[in-house]
């Protein structure tokens, strides 16, 4: 078999499904977050702006999901390693009310504990 027909698990396709799913819910969550701020901003005199802050926790956790999940359904994935911070940062979404993500972050974790997937990932780890 050779380097372009590698086999990739099936859990790795589902830790770049999951990643994409939870990145464009925090994108559209994030939005939400941010129309609602402003409004209750406006109609408060500024005082309500304090809800926008979920919007600036859930948009950069967005966008490290999508990058993650767009790398993991690529058909290269040399020197991909295991997204482990990417898994972490899904869990800390729940401080953007964001439980899909915390969901998704804890089955990335216990996916990437498969013996499958830990091989997986140490032969595409690149030398040196």
């Amino acid at each position: 078999m050779s380097e372009l027909e590698k086999v990739v698990p099936g859990k790795v396709q589902a830790i770049g499904i999951m990643h994409i799913i939870g990145g464009i819910m925090n994108l559209v969550l994030a939005l939400i977050w941010g129309v609602y701020g402003l409004l209750t901003g406006v109609m408060t005199f500024g005082i309500g702006l304090v809800i926008c802050c979920p919007a600036f926790i859930l948009l950069p956790i967005a966008i490290v999901e999508i990058v993650s999940g767009v790398k993991h359904i690529s058909k290269d994935h040399t020197g991909l390693g295991p997204p482990r911070t990417t898994a972490f940062v899904e869990m800390g979404a729940i401080l953007g009310c964001s439980m899909m993500s915390l969901i998704f972050g804890i089955l990335t974790l216990a996916f990437l504990n498969d013996p499958e997937v830990e091989a997986y990932y140490a032969q595409n780890q690149l030398p040196g």
